[in-house]
């Protein structure tokens, strides 16, 4: 009877060994594999680098143009440091709007890349370009940037940077001020004339009242 005990207690101590050692290969081939925190956290999404890069004070000419429209402006940096509209007028351009637009392009990031089946880009209206961009530099390059429609949304406008077959989304703001600046060739305000003694008209002397 007692070697019975003594042999069922043994039996005993076996499996629950046996159960230890299989708790110690769970640790071993799954605990220690599983990533730690750091490597199961989302990445932070990286910034897109710009499609157009250059210095502003490099720039010669922007010519913009609508090839389906057959709209043109050029815009011209000349001698004298000071930009002109030269088509479709010749005018001189407001600075401070040009330099603007200028520095928009400077170093254009889009706000993502396309990265599903494209089709055909005349569906983006980017072949022929709703609006086609050409920046003239100092040393003789030409960038030259295409734009096309605006997304679903509205948030922006898909563009293009010759050479590059990728498509992308631009801000709102680029294709718009773009698009206002083939519309509207931003000449110079011509200022008001100041108004003549006449079109003011003579004030009126105070009436003298005689004394009671």
């Amino acid at each position: 009877m007692v070697e019975a005990s003594l042999e069922m207690k043994l039996r005993n101590t076996l499996i629950l060994l046996a159960v230890l050692a299989a708790l110690a290969a769970y640790v071993l081939l799954v605990e220690v594999k599983r990533p730690s925190p750091d490597a199961e956290a989302t990445p932070f999404p990286t910034a897109i680098a710009p499609i157009l890069s250059y210095n502003a004070a490099d720039v010669r000419a922007l010519r913009l143009s609508s090839p389906s429209q057959n709209q043109r402006t050029e815009l011209v940096y000349e001698g004298d440091g000071k930009w002109y509209v030269t088509v479709p007028v010749r005018d001189e351009a407001d600075q401070d709007e040009v330099t603007y637009i200028i520095n928009e392009l400077t170093s254009l990031s889009p706000q993502r890349v396309l990265t599903e089946s494209l089709g055909s880009l005349a569906d983006y209206e980017l072949d022929p370009p709703a609006i086609l961009a050409e920046i003239e530099l100092k040393d003789g390059l030409t960038r030259t940037l295409k734009v096309g429609a605006q997304d679903a949304v509205g948030s922006g406008y898909y563009a293009q940077v010759v050479g590059d077959e990728r498509v992308y989304l631009v801000s709102y703001y680029i294709g718009s001020d773009l698009e206002r600046a083939l519309s509207q060739p931003p000449v110079r305000p011509t200022p008001e004339p100041m108004p003549t003694q006449e079109e003011v008209g003579t004030p009126l002397s105070p009436t003298a009242t005689s004394s009671p």
